[in-house]
């Protein structure tokens, strides 16, 4: 939604590094963001989870 210009979005950067380059977004409030590190992982609940989707959250 960002990209068409209908809004914002906080993004990782390595999500966005292509758009970044190629000027169809831009980097706003940078003085507002905190990079941390931090990556978090929403899935639908089920007793069946995945085998790689596992691996990758406990990683």
């Amino acid at each position: 939604m960002a990209e068409p210009g209908l809004g914002i979005a906080c993004l990782p950067d390595f999500a966005v590094s292509e758009q970044l380059e190629g000027g169809t977004l831009v980097s706003v409030m940078e003085d507002a963001v905190r990079h941390s590190g931090t990556f978090r992982i929403l899935w639908p609940s089920s007793r069946l989870l995945s085998p790689k989707i596992r691996v990758f959250v406990t990683s």
